[in-house]
């Protein structure tokens, strides 16, 4: 949920309907979780051979998720005591847009949102496949990132890397921006991208398989207004956060797994 910046968003609008911003818990499946190493400057080996020989690549890289008010807790407000009624009627507005959320068909923010409701602090991700993998796969803010990354490769790979190693500045993060989305209720801008790849030289071009992993922190900041729902969510999670508080809520890492070809020139 990183730092949402949000219109008349964060479905408090939609809370005409019950709104709200983001929800909790997977769908089809979690993927264990995998740190992301970071990966600074590049690798290669040997160039690939001319003509139609077929010569082995992979690709690797991480620009991982740096500490961010996101993953506030408790500790962010040492000395605030949660008060019981604001505890209550903060929760219900988390109910009441989690609710909001399900009315609007939005499945993945249902989902994050009640696991951070509930407290747990445990990552959640999204296999490759799950309705929102597929949703971010075909969303023209990934399909930017995933054209900048592949260009990255393809000029290495040209240039004789068969083992190349990406940057964090050169994998970009993915940031979904429309509305009208789950993906914008669920994730929104995320903040860090894990890529691992392989492929082979085939008739003049290199092909193969790339597997990004999107990756985030859901909470809420101390900015995060989203028209008046940030600030009871915060409260939940830092004044009241779990697990000083039984029944808090906690912020926690949440990824979206997406598989897709490689095939470029060589």
């Amino acid at each position: 949920m990183k730092r949402r910046i949000t219109s008349v968003a964060c479905l408090w609008a939609i809370a005409a309907l019950s709104v709200s911003c983001s929800a909790a818990s997977s769908a089809t499946g979690a993927l264990p979780a995998s740190p992301a190493s970071p990966a600074t400057g590049s690798s290669s080996t040997t160039a690939s051979p001319p003509g139609n020989a077929t010569a082995v690549f992979t690709v690797s890289g991480a620009n991982p998720v740096s500490p961010n008010g996101s993953q506030d807790t408790h500790a962010a407000t040492p000395n605030a005591e949660c008060d019981s009624a604001r505890f209550s009627a903060d929760e219900a507005i988390g109910n009441e847009v989690a609710a909001g959320f399900s009315v609007s068909s939005f499945p993945a923010a249902v989902a994050l949102l009640t696991h951070f409701l509930k407290g747990e602090g445990t990552e959640i991700d999204y296999r490759p496949g799950s309705s929102i993998s597929r949703e971010a796969l075909a969303s023209g803010a990934f399909l930017t990132v995933n054209e900048k990354v592949q260009g990255e490769i393809a000029v290495r790979l040209k240039a004789g890397d068969t083992r190349v190693r990406l940057a964090a500045a050169q994998l970009p993060t993915v940031a979904f921006e429309s509305t009208t989305s789950d993906l914008y209720w669920a994730f929104r801008g995320t903040q860090g991208l894990t890529v691992t790849g392989k492929g082979s030289r085939e008739n003049g071009r290199y092909v193969g398989t790339l597997t990004y992993v999107i990756r985030d922190s859901y909470g809420f900041p101390a900015d995060d207004t989203l028209a008046g729902f940030g600030p009871p969510m915060r409260y939940l999670q830092t004044v009241c956060g779990a697990p000083q508080h039984a029944g808090g809520a906690h912020w926690f890492p949440d990824t979206i797994t997406v598989t897709v070809p490689f095939n470029r020139t060589a």
